[in-house]
C-alpha cells in the first residue's frame, strides 16, 4: 500500500519536531547549584531594595579585602579576574571567550600594569564624571554610548561606583542583570598598548627604559581599552573592566545596542523608536528637552543601510544624546537643536564620525550670534549639534530609557517554555493581578546571554506578547520588537484598571547550525579550556536557575576517581569535529596526539559509544526558552503566576 503525500508530511513533522525540550538547564550537575535555585516568584519590593542589598554586599566585600590587604601588607590582586597572571601565561581568558575563531593575536595588548605605575597623579574622578569618554581597542561603542548618557547624571554613576580603596587597589561596582542587581570587585591592573621595554637592550643608565615608560606607557592614552579625556582619571577603565569581568571577558562586550547598556547600568526600561516612523514628534521633543534631569535618557543608532558612513556619521554605530534645546536665532526663528556625542571622542583618521550637515562644526548655520548664544566652539572632541529633524532623518533607531526611583515597586516571575516551530502564541502564559488603577510598565524578557555567549547554542529567539483581560479575547495591546536584532526584551507602558490580566507570550525561534549545540560545546571546552568553561558554566547555571528547573534526565555521570577529561567522548568529538570546531586557544590542557586518542578509544569502546550518544545532537526541532515578566508600578500588591490552563 503506497503512502500518501499527506502521510509523508505528517511523519516528517512528527520526527522533526522533538517531543522533549532541547534546552540545557544546567551545565554542571544539579547538586553543585542547589543553593542558587531561585524562588518561583519574587514578592513585591522596591527596586532600591535589591540595589541596596547588592550595594551593601559590594561595600562589605571591599572592606573585607582592605582588611586583608593591610594584614598582609599587599595590594589586592583579583583571583577571579587576574589579568596580570592571565596575560603573562598567554591564557587570555580575561580577553576572549571560549570560541576564538576571529582572534588576531596582533591586536593583543602589549603589557599589564597597576594604576600607580601608569598614572603620575591618578584620580578616580576629577571632574564629576563629566570627562570625555574615549573608546579603546574594543567594539563596545554601544556600551560607551549608553555610559555617556548615564554619566550626565552624577547621581546615577555614583550608584554604580559603590566603594573603593585606591591605596589597596580595590574597586567595587554594581550592575543590573535579568531584573536583579549584582555586585563585583576588581583590582587596579589595566591593559596597555605598548610592550615593556626590552630588557636585552643595552641601557646601563636606565634612561631609555624610563623614556619608553614615560612616552609610551604613561597616562590615559597608554591604555589599550577605554579611557577618560583627563590624563589621570581612572573611573572609566576600571568600570569597563568590572563590566567585562561580570560578563566573563572583554570580547563579550563586542557589539550591542546603547539602550540595553543604559538598562544594565541603571535598571531602567528602554523603548526603541524608529526615527522614520515616529507618530508624535512633539511628544518625543518634550521628553528630549528634559534629558539629563527628567525620567528619560536617550541614545541613538545609525543603522546599517549604506556604506560605512552617511552624511559624516558612522553606520552600525551608536551615539549619545547629551542635550536638547529650543532657541531663537537673530531673526526670531525658533530652532530645535540636539547635542550629540560620538563615543570615539574624535573623528576617525579619514575625517568621518561626526555629523557633516547643517549645524555641524564649520557649517554656515553657525553665525556669530548663535556661536555666542550657545557658547559653542569648533573642535574635534566627538561632540556636535544637529537639528531635531535631521536627527530623526539620519538616526534609524532612537533608544528612550525610562528611569525608576524608589517610588516604583517591582514584581517578577520567570518560566521555561518550549518553542513550537510555528512560532505562534503559547498556551503557557502569565496571569497578572493588579489591585488598583494606575500606570504599569510591563517588560517581557529572555535571559541576557551576553553572560554566556559561547553556551547559548544554535537558537535565536524573538519575543512578543499579547495583553488582555482574563476571559476576554480582545487584546489591550500587542507588543513586538521594533528593532529586529535588539531582541532581549519588549515592553509597554499602560494605565491599568484594577483587575486580572493575562500576558500571552509569542516566541519565534531561528536555528543556525553553524553554531555548536550547548552539549557539544561543553564537552569540547571541558577538554580544551576547562578554566573558561567553569566561569561561563557558572554564569549559565545561575541565569537558568531563575526558571526553577534543572534538566537531569540525560546527565552524564562520571565514575568514582575518574578524570572527566579522559572520557572517550572528548577525543571522538575532537576528531569528528576537526574540520569545523572553533578554536579554543588555552594552555590548561595539553592536546593529545591522534595515536593516543585512537588507542584510548579502542581500549574502552563500550564507554565511548555510550557517552558519545549523550553528546550527539539529532537534527530535530526542540528549542525551549527561559522568559521573565517584570512589572513595575508605583503601588504594591501586584501578583504574577504562571498558567498552563488550556
Amino acid at each position: 500500500m503506497s503512502t500518501s503525500p499527506q502521510d509523508i508530511l505528517f511523519k516528517f513533522w512528527y520526527n522533526y519536531c522533538g517531543r522533549k525540550s532541547g534546552n540545557v538547564f544546567s551545565i554542571f550537575p544539579p547538586g553543585l547549584h542547589e543553593s542558587l535555585l531561585a524562588d518561583a516568584a519574587v514578592p513585591s519590593r522596591l527596586p532600591g531594595a535589591t540595589y541596596d542589598a547588592a550595594a551593601q554586599q559590594c561595600r562589605d566585600d571591599v572592606q573585607a579585602i582592605v582588611r586583608e590587604c593591610r594584614r598582609t601588607n599587599n595590594k589586592f590582586s583579583d583571583p577571579e579576574f587576574d589579568i596580570d597572571r592571565d596575560f603573562s601565561s598567554n591564557d587570555d581568558n580575561c580577553l576572549f571567550g571560549i570560541i576564538r575563531d576571529d582572534v588576531d593575536l596582533c591586536d593583543r595588548p602589549g603589557s599589564v600594569h597597576r594604576i600607580p605605575w601608569i598614572f603620575e597623579n591618578p584620580q578616580f574622578v576629577s571632574n564629576g564624571f563629566i570627562s570625555d569618554i574615549k573608546q579603546g581597542n574594543s567594539k563596545n561603542c554601544w556600551w560607551l554610548a549608553g555610559l555617556a548618557a548615564v554619566s550626565r547624571r552624577k547621581d546615577l554613576l555614583e550608584k554604580i561606583c559603590v566603594a573603593r580603596d585606591e591605596d589597596c587597589g580595590v574597586y567595587g561596582f554594581v550592575f543590573h542583570r535579568d531584573g536583579e542587581w549584582i555586585s563585583t570587585v576588581v583590582d587596579d591592573n589595566l591593559y596597555l598598548c605598548e610592550k615593556d621595554f626590552n630588557s636585552d637592550t643595552y641601557d646601563t643608565t636606565g634612561r631609555m627604559s624610563q623614556a619608553h615608560r614615560k612616552h609610551k606607557q604613561t597616562g590615559s592614552d597608554a591604555l589599550f581599552f577605554a579611557k577618560c579625556g583627563g590624563t589621570d582619571e581612572t573611573w572609566l577603565p576600571l568600570l569597563e573592566k568590572a563590566f567585562a569581568k561580570v560578563h566573563g571577558d572583554y570580547a563579550a562586550l563586542d557589539s550591542g545596542w546603547a539602550g540595553t547598556a543604559v538598562e544594565d547600568l541603571t535598571g531602567g526600561v528602554t523603548t526603541v523608536i524608529r526615527g522614520d516612523m515616529l507618530l508624535y514628534k512633539e511628544r518625543l521633543w518634550c521628553e528630549l528637552l528634559a534629558v539629563g534631569e527628567g525620567n528619560f535618557l536617550f541614545s541613538l543608532s545609525t543603522g546599517s543601510q549604506g556604506d560605512s558612513y552617511r552624511n559624516g556619521l558612522a553606520l552600525r554605530h551608536d551615539y549619545t544624546v547629551l542635550e536638547a534645546i529650543q532657541v531663537e536665532d537673530e531673526f526670531g526663528d525658533t530652532v530645535s537643536l540636539v547635542k550629540i556625542r560620538n563615543p570615539w571622542g574624535q573623528r576617525c583618521p579619514s575625517g568621518y564620525g561626526d555629523w557633516g550637515g547643517a549645524w555641524s562644526d564649520g557649517s554656515e548655520s553657525w553665525t556669530p550670534f548663535m556661536m555666542e548664544k550657545l557658547q559653542h566652539k569648533f573642535g574635534d572632541d566627538g561632540t556636535f549639534w544637529m537639528s531635531f529633524q535631521d536627527m530623526l532623518d539620519n538616526f534609524h533607531w532612537i533608544y528612550k530609557t525610562r528611569l525608576f526611583d524608589r517610588r516604583w515597586m517591582i514584581t517578577q516571575q520567570w518560566m521555561n517554555v518550549s518553542v513550537p516551530w510555528l512560532g505562534d502564541y503559547l498556551k503557557r502564559r502569565f496571569i497578572l493581578k493588579v489591585p488598583q488603577d494606575g500606570m504599569v510598565v510591563l517588560v517581557l524578557s529572555q535571559l541576557d546571554d551576553r553572560y554566556f555567549q559561547d553556551l547559548k547554542g544554535q537558537y535565536e529567539f524573538t519575543i512578543h506578547f499579547n495583553l488582555r483581560l482574563l476571559g476576554s479575547r480582545t487584546p489591550i495591546c500587542q507588543v513586538q520588537p521594533v528593532h529586529h536584532l535588539d531582541t532581549r526584551s519588549v515592553n509597554c507602558e499602560l494605565t491599568f484598571e484594577a483587575g486580572t490580566y493575562e500576558i500571552i507570550p509569542k516566541i519565534v525561534a531561528e536555528r543556525d547550525e553553524l553554531y555548536m549545540p550547548v552539549e557539544k560545546m561543553v564537552c569540547l571546552a571541558a577538554y580544551m579550556n576547562p578554566g573558561k568553561l567553569r566561569q561561563a558554566g557558572r554564569s549559565y547555571d545561575l541565569a537558568h536557575a531563575k526558571a526553577g528547573e534543572i534538566d537531569g534526565e540525560n546527565l552524564v555521570t562520571t565514575g568514582a576517581g575518574r578524570d572527566p577529561t579522559s572520557m572517550q567522548v572528548l577525543p571522538r568529538l575532537k576528531k569528528d569535529l576537526s574540520c569545523s570546531c572553533p578554536k579554543f586557544m588555552s594552555h590548561d590542557t595539553e592536546s593529545r596526539s591522534d595515536s593516543e586518542s585512537d588507542s584510548d578509544t579502542e581500549s574502552d569502546s563500550d564507554t565511548a559509544t555510550d557517552t558519545t550518544t549523550d553528546c550527539d545532537t539529532k537534527h530535530t526541532w526542540n528549542p525551549s526558552c527561559v522568559i521573565g515578566l517584570r512589572v513595575l508600578a508605583q503601588f504594591g500588591g501586584i501578583e504574577i503566576r504562571v498558567s498552563d490552563d488550556r
